[in-house]
């Protein structure tokens, strides 16, 4: 019967998949009616019951910084917090932060893994409304980045492993045992789109946002490190992995095709939904101009 056999390119593959599973100006809104736009951002023109002329016009004023929200969200940066206000009536400036640990431990193919998954990262993005209906576009720059997966391996009995698909037995009175990395980290742009009101420009306080977009970060890349000794088929002539024939050459092999595949993720995916909760920093002012 045959034994099982643990291939590390697969679950390379499944590190990354866990990982991704797991940014003023100021613009009037003129020429709106009141159906269009809420209440303070209306112009209510009023005239005279008795013909006499008109009263002078009466218009909620948005100012700037007179609103906050916290949007707290769940993408493949992680769970963060975001907090934002408005700059305008179509552009607000927001900074977020993501902070997820995952630690699971599991068995596959003889080989006893550890894994520690860790998003941690931070940002700023302003979140610009160019029509009057919430969709934005928001340019931004993910200025701290240390996502990491990192993995413990360690043999059980009479385990076989396949490295760039070649055979290799660990030795049952020195089990092979090692360290994986996968660094997603580094700061760079990032641009998302999406529908939904961070900062609520109506009177309802609970919005519920998404966008997608990517984040450009540094080309990922991955490390292997493997100690313990190897044996012959038959569990003679065991050597330390690091001296066992033809060992060095596979893992060497096998890292550049890890890199590879993972190289594309340097323009990482973003797929972000929340909720946000928008708030008054200070009441609405009624400004007064003349017709």
């Amino acid at each position: 019967m045959l034994k099982p056999h643990f291939r590390l390119e697969d679950a390379a593959r499944v590190l990354l998949l866990c990982t991704l599973i797991a940014p003023a100006t100021q613009s009037d809104l003129a020429a709106q009616t009141n159906s269009d736009l809420p209440p303070f951002f209306t112009n209510a023109k009023i005239a005279a019951a008795d013909g006499g002329g008109q009263i002078e016009p009466s218009a909620w004023r948005p100012e700037r910084f007179s609103r906050l929200s916290f949007y707290t969200a769940v993408s493949p940066l992680g769970v963060g917090e975001h907090v934002s206000t408005n700059l305008s009536p179509q552009l607000d400036v927001r900074i977020f932060e993501n902070f997820f640990p995952v630690n699971h431990s599991f068995t596959e193919s003889q080989f006893d893994i550890a894994l520690h998954i860790r998003w941690e990262n931070a940002g700023l993005a302003a979140d610009y409304y160019p029509f009057h209906f919430p969709l934005h576009v928001s340019p931004g720059l993910l200025f701290y980045n240390r996502n990491r997966v990192n993995a413990f391996l360690k043999a059980q009995q009479n385990a076989i492993f396949t490295i760039n698909n070649t055979d290799f037995y660990s030795d049952n009175a020195d089990p092979v045992y090692g360290t994986g990395r996968l660094d997603l980290g580094g700061s760079g742009f990032m641009i998302t789109a999406g529908y939904g009101h961070i900062t609520s420009r109506s009177q309802k306080h609970w919005t519920f946002p998404v966008q997608a977009g990517v984040a450009f970060i540094h080309t990922p890349k991955t490390s292997f490190v493997l100690n313990g000794e190897i044996c012959n088929p038959d569990g003679t002539f065991c050597q330390p992995a690091a001296t066992y024939p033809g060992f060095a050459n596979a893992l060497a092999a096998q890292l550049a095709t890890w890199n590879n595949d993972v190289a594309p993720f340097h323009i990482y995916p973003i797929l972000e939904g929340g909720v946000a909760y928008t708030f008054d920093l200070r009441a609405k002012s009624l400004s007064r101009e003349r017709q």
